[in-house]
């Protein structure tokens, strides 16, 4: 996705998926994974602070997973809302390096992303959440 930082991805989406689908653990480790892998992939824009940023939605997958275990009506979109509020907030571990002006022009493209990302996430889960049974 065209954006400041090129790490902004669909890398979000299958650790999204994997928290609803096979809990927080599972997805903590795909989402934080995934975050890793595509900044390697663009050379590590914002050098070690990949590693909290990693961390930070290793926790979103978590969060993710934790709400959407909660089986209230509408729990999945809850769940999602907060990943991706996850998502975007860690935006502020990128002004050290982006400064904070940048890091605000920065934010609405990221934000489209967690949304993206989030809405991959939520068709795909409850497309077949009904039809496999593990």
């Amino acid at each position: 996705m065209p954006a400041l930082v090129q790490t902004v991805a669909f890398d979000s989406a299958p650790g999204f998926f994997t928290a609803l689908f096979f809990g927080p653990i599972d997805g903590a480790i795909v989402t934080g994974l995934g975050h890793l892998a595509t900044a390697s992939v663009n050379g590590f824009p914002l050098g070690f602070l990949h590693l909290p940023i990693a961390a930070g939605l290793a926790g979103a997958g978590a969060a993710i997973g934790l709400v959407n275990r909660l089986n209230w009506r509408g729990s999945t979109a809850l769940a999602l809302l907060v990943g991706s509020m996850i998502n975007v907030g860690l935006v502020v571990l990128a002004a050290p390096v982006l400064g904070w002006e940048a890091t605000l022009a920065f934010t609405p493209f990221l934000a489209f992303a967690a949304g993206v990302n989030a809405l991959l996430a939520g068709f795909a889960y409850v497309g077949i959440r009904g039809k496999v049974r593990i």
